[in-house]
């Protein structure tokens, strides 16, 4: 081999050195602004579970809500009973529950579809979040 031939190889080695330094520290930029995107995320993940719970208490406002209507017509239900077994005509104040509970019946519809549809949404983002996290890197 003589020596130019060597010197080619050093002149490529040396150059590829520094290609691959040049490689290294781009790399290193990289990991640096995706540690701090993953510092960010952290926080936003907590912000995340402060809204899941909320979202929790407000499931089970949901369901005292569902309770209290359930009762309150199991309650009117009873006085149209009553008033069915006596053969007598609703009163105005039974017919005016009535009317209420109908109306209060909807509000709970709309809310529930509301609710059903937002919860569909928040879990699908969760469960993609989840399969891109746990896919092998």
């Amino acid at each position: 081999m003589s020596k130019s031939d060597v010197m080619i190889k050093d002149e490529a080695m040396h150059h590829d050195h520094r290609q691959w330094e040049s490689d290294v520290s781009m790399w290193r930029d990289d990991i640096e602004i995706w540690q701090q995107g993953h510092q960010n995320a952290l926080k936003e993940l907590n912000r995340i579970a402060e809204r899941l719970t909320e979202h929790a208490a407000a499931l089970e406002n949901h369901v005292d809500q569902l309770d209290s209507h359930e009762a309150a017509t199991l309650q009117h239900e009873h006085v149209v009973a009553a008033d069915f077994k006596n053969e007598t005509e609703p009163s105005a104040h039974s017919t005016a529950e009535h009317v209420k509970e109908a109306t209060r019946h909807q509000h709970l519809r709309d809310a529930h579809e509301r609710m059903k549809k937002h919860h569909h949404t928040v879990m699908a983002h969760i469960a993609m979040l989840k399969a891109t996290l746990d896919a092998a890197v």
